[in-house]
């Protein structure tokens, strides 16, 4: 998709990390940018820190496990700015980073699915009609994680719904492309990133009652030694994997060592 400047991008989970990286760096490309987020309070002053001229962005609080609420969030995206150019459902939660698989309470499945597996599936049922009526190229990126090719001992439920908005997103690339529509499609795949999602997961996890996440989660779900970038680095990535048009946005040195030891033991079993 080549030339950003003037067109619109909606990114969810904008109120922090890498959902306000991106809308601050679509405003760098000259971009109109509505943010969406389920944290309205936060949401304004995530919107107010990006110093964008006025008019340029829309903040709209926004629950993107309802259908409803991501269908009104597309419906404002089209009054306000015309169209729907790049798409990015990104909200996600963490969840339980402990506990067995059996002994996780299901309202915590279902919170983590809602969010992470059914809020790409929202935004996409929400958006993507719009995006076909108006025949013009467009891109989705949907946030996936590492944890969505690889799993570990820990945040099941979270790798879980990772691994299945990551088979969305492939169904999603292939089903525009057999309708030859003119929407690319992208998968976000990070790695560590220094955001407050783990500050979240600690706070929820005291009001529902359960154990906090390990400090050392994410070395625990690595296998290793963890490198944090920040989320203006991931920023930078996906727009360069909109501009390329590729699918998978890998974000960290150590991704093609995690994939090759996992396929190798599937490999492994198939021969």
């Amino acid at each position: 998709m080549d030339g950003l400047s003037g067109k619109t991008a909606v990114v969810t989970g904008a109120a922090g990390g890498i959902g306000l990286a991106l809308a601050a760096r679509f405003v760098q490309e000259g971009m109109r940018v509505v943010m969406a987020d389920i944290e309205a309070a936060e949401l304004d002053r995530a919107a107010e820190l990006l110093g964008a001229p006025a008019g340029d962005v829309l903040a709209v609080p926004t629950d993107v496990s309802d259908r409803a609420a991501v269908t009104a969030l597309a419906d404002r995206t089209v009054q306000r700015f015309g169209a729907v150019d790049v798409l990015c459902n990104n909200a996600g939660v963490l969840g339980p980073a402990t506990g067995m698989v059996w002994e996780i309470p299901p309202e915590e499945w279902r919170r983590v699915w809602s969010v992470n597996t059914l809020g790409i599936v929202n935004g996409i049922g929400a958006f993507v009609p719009v995006m076909l009526a108006a025949g013009r190229p467009a891109h989705i990126v949907n946030t996936a994680s590492m944890q969505g090719l690889t799993t570990s001992t820990v945040a099941c439920p979270y790798s879980a719904s990772k691994h299945a908005a990551l088979a969305v997103s492939e169904s999603l690339r292939l089903q525009l492309r057999a309708l030859g529509a003119p929407i690319g499609v992208s998968v976000l795949l990070p790695g560590a990133v220094r955001t407050t999602m783990m500050a979240r997961a600690t706070s929820h996890a005291a009001r529902a009652g359960l154990p906090p996440p390990p400090p050392d989660a994410a070395t625990l779900a690595v296998g290793g030694p963890v490198e944090y970038l920040e989320p203006a680095q991931i920023a930078q990535i996906v727009v360069r994997g909109i501009r390329d048009n590729r699918f998978y946005l890998f974000t960290h040195a150590d991704s093609r060592q995690r994939i090759d030891e996992r396929y190798g033991r599937v490999l492994a079993d198939l021969t």
